[in-house]
């Protein structure tokens, strides 16, 4: 079992051993954070357990309430539009966690501190009361409180610079602002968006044949066409398609072309605008999981990078510049230099670690950096994404040469690593041994585990070979 699964395992049985009860009250807790905006390594993993354990506990006995806060039913209806990343460029429809945390704050702060204290016990009594009728009137009064609350306040404070940076320093930032204007928007639709959620399947997975023309029906609805709906409708079929690229070919069949300069002339223009969204929001998430050492999010960025490309220059004809053409090859030269400055290297890493010393260069009993061993695995992780997803990236020809140098240098490597680990003594061996488990490792991202075994094999026979010789 490798580090990290235990660490979850770990974390998994601590949470089983907790007491039905504080399960029940941190799963409220975290259900209360996918909306208020929290989120750090672990968040989904512990979110999921809690949510099994839950369902394990109803199972045996009466499901127990879970009384949602007043902000989780305010915000209810955002759930499809909500995103994990702020992006560079405001999207419509695309409203960022992190935002809905500042806005509650300023709800309970400076808009309607008492009345929300108001609401939220009779909530709470309605829900305890398991009466679900009050519950859901409540929760439509305060929307549509908070709607024209929120509407007075922006038509007062947005009038001139001052009063406006007076509302953004109390929201917390510009985009919290702009988020607040979609938030108020979907609200103030969230019955027409509701019946249209309600006339599609819960998640599309081939956007295509039948269901392709009965989404279309659904589109050309007067009542969802309408300019105020139309966007955040095609936001909502957004999130629930499987691959969310697909909704490229309702623009197509829409418009009745796949001319991209064609589809931007038509309202089905904001289906790209989605797509080409997420490519940069991709790109965005590129450095940051960088910085965090999360090689897994690094990799699976790099692969939808990839695919939301794919489609897009698959599924439109994109031979004339558009803006969306001119903007993915902006990402594209974006995403290829910062993933090359982090695996151009990688050769004379490997090299240099690998090398076989002398005796007299190896401390008694030291071993390699496993930390600089850690770092040298992650890239080689992140260099097998890009050659797998090199041709949207624009790194074909450095992947495939890194990847042929990272052979050769294996091989020669650990095939004098092995015999040295034959000729090792007491003092040197432990190093040596380090060194082979770290090509064993190497191994594995480069040629894959199956060679990787047998190299491992190798070194066992090879150091019980040295110690039959040793005792003989």
């Amino acid at each position: 079992m490798t580090a990290g699964a235990s660490t979850a395992e770990r974390l998994r049985q601590f949470l089983r051993e907790m007491s039905p009860a504080a399960r029940a009250m941190l799963l409220r807790e975290f259900e209360r954070g996918t909306i208020s905006g929290e989120n750090f390594p672990g968040f989904e993993l512990i979110l999921d357990e809690l949510r099994q354990l839950q369902r394990g506990e109803e199972v045996k006995s009466a499901p127990q309430t879970r009384i949602e806060g007043l902000d989780r039913r305010l915000f209810q209806p955002l759930v499809p539009f909500l995103v994990d990343e702020e992006s560079a460029e405001k999207m419509r429809g695309r409203i960022a966690r992190s935002s809905l945390a500042n806005i509650w704050t300023w709800v309970q702060r400076d808009l309607m501190p008492d009345e929300i204290r108001m609401r939220a016990d009779k909530l709470s009594a309605a829900v305890s009361q398991e009466n679900a009728d009050e519950a859901h009137k409540l929760t439509t009064e305060f929307q549509n409180r908070f709607v024209a609350e929120v509407e007075k306040v922006l038509k007062e404070n947005t009038s001139d610079r001052k009063t406006r940076q007076k509302l953004v320093s109390q929201l917390g930032g510009e985009n919290v602002l702009d988020d607040l204007l979609d938030v108020i928007a979907i609200l103030k639709i969230r019955e027409a968006l509701a019946a249209l959620s309600q006339r599609m399947p819960p998640q599309i997975k081939n956007l295509a044949d039948n269901d392709l023309q009965a989404v279309r029906s659904l589109f050309e609805h007067p009542a969802v066409h309408r300019p105020s709906v139309f966007p955040y409708a095609l936001a909502l079929l957004f999130s629930r398609l499987a691959f969310p690229p697909q909704i490229l070919r309702l623009a197509v069949a829409a418009a009745e072309t796949d001319s991209a300069p064609r589809i931007a002339e038509t309202s089905y223009a904001f289906a790209v605008d989605l797509v080409v969204d997420e490519i940069a929001r991709q790109a965005a998430r590129l450095p940051v999981c960088l910085r965090a050492r999360a090689t897994a999010e690094v990799c699976n960025s790099i692969k939808k990078f990839h695919d939301y490309s794919r489609a897009l220059t698959t599924e439109l004809d994109v031979s004339v510049d558009t803006r969306w053409t001119k903007r993915l090859a902006q990402l594209r030269t974006e995403v290829a230099g910062l993933l090359r400055s982090k695996i151009d290297g990688l050769p004379g890493q490997v090299r240099r670690m690998l090398r076989p010393r002398k005796k007299e260069e190896i401390a008694s009993g030291s071993g390699l950096d496993q930390h600089e061993v850690n770092d040298i695995e992650n890239a080689l992780e992140i260099l097998g994404a890009c050659r797998l997803n090199a041709g949207e990236i624009a790194l074909n020809e450095i992947t495939l040469r890194l990847s042929s140098e990272l052979e050769t240098c294996l091989d020669n490597a650990t095939q004098a690593l092995l015999e040295s680990i034959r000729q090792a003594s007491d003092s040197d061996r432990p190093f040596r041994q380090s060194q082979l488990d770290a090509a064993v490792r190497f191994s594995a991202k480069v040629f894959g585990k199956r060679y990787a075994e047998l190299l491992s094999k190798a070194a066992d026979v090879a150091i019980q070979g040295e110690r039959r010789a040793a005792q003989g």
